[in-house]
């Protein structure tokens, strides 16, 4: 399947995912589909750029980064690692539309920043092992 045939594929199954929730719960689903809606296109960009050039490669360019040496192999396997994390939180974050709003919002107030922090600080002390030794 062609690139942009994937892309909107996955734009046509987001907007009637959402479509559905709306539906679903006819109501104040609004302010809890904003974390869906926003790790969806996350996730869709970082899984979208596996088909080409990897998003995490992209960054680096952007900053001059030296991708010799196997740089180009740890930007993409870095954003495969971010795709998949992407991946799971996004579940998380739709199973928490369904929930309570006391554990939407504990989840998607504080445990998906400290989640996201954490995995920054683990992929930029992997990149630093992998940079200097």
């Amino acid at each position: 399947m062609r690139r942009s045939a994937t892309k909107t594929v996955l734009q046509a199954a987001a907007a009637v995912s959402v479509v559905w929730l709306v539906y679903l719960f006819r109501g104040n689903v609004w302010f809890r589909l904003y974390p869906v809606v926003v790790t969806g296109v996350v996730f869709s960009v970082f899984a979208l750029s596996l088909l080409g050039t990897p998003i995490v490669e992209r960054f680096a360019r952007r900053m001059g980064a030296d991708l010799g040496g196997g740089g180009r192999e740890y930007c993409l396997r870095a954003t495969v690692a971010w795709t998949i994390f992407l991946d799971a939180h996004l579940a998380v974050t739709v199973a928490t539309v369904f929930a309570s709003l006391e554990t939407w919002a504990l989840y998607n107030g504080c445990i998906a920043y400290i989640l996201i922090g954490a995995m920054f600080m683990g992929e930029f002390a992997v990149r630093r092992i992998v940079r200097h030794g």
